[in-house]
């Protein structure tokens, strides 16, 4: 997870955007928005900024504490 990734998305794009950008990747493999060297990271990284930016949308939280609550699913899960 590449935090740094996320929340720059996140920030700059709105969730629909962050959501074209992705099927963009998954339907051409590229995306001119948000290129990387491997394809699924970026996929990866656009899927999580959005879900970052939904809960920023949705509950008015900041960037910073939607990516601490988007961390701590992930770590839960994880575990």
């Amino acid at each position: 997870m590449d935090l740094k990734a996320i929340k720059e998305l996140a920030q700059k794009f709105s969730v629909t955007e962050l959501k074209v950008f992705a099927d963009e990747l998954e339907n051409t493999g590229e995306c001119k928005t948000w290129a990387k060297d491997d394809p699924s990271e970026a996929l990866s990284d656009l899927l999580q900024a959005a879900e970052v930016r939904n809960m920023m949308d949705n509950t008015g939280i900041t960037l910073q504490e939607a990516v601490r609550e988007f961390s701590k699913r992930v770590r839960g899960i994880m575990q």
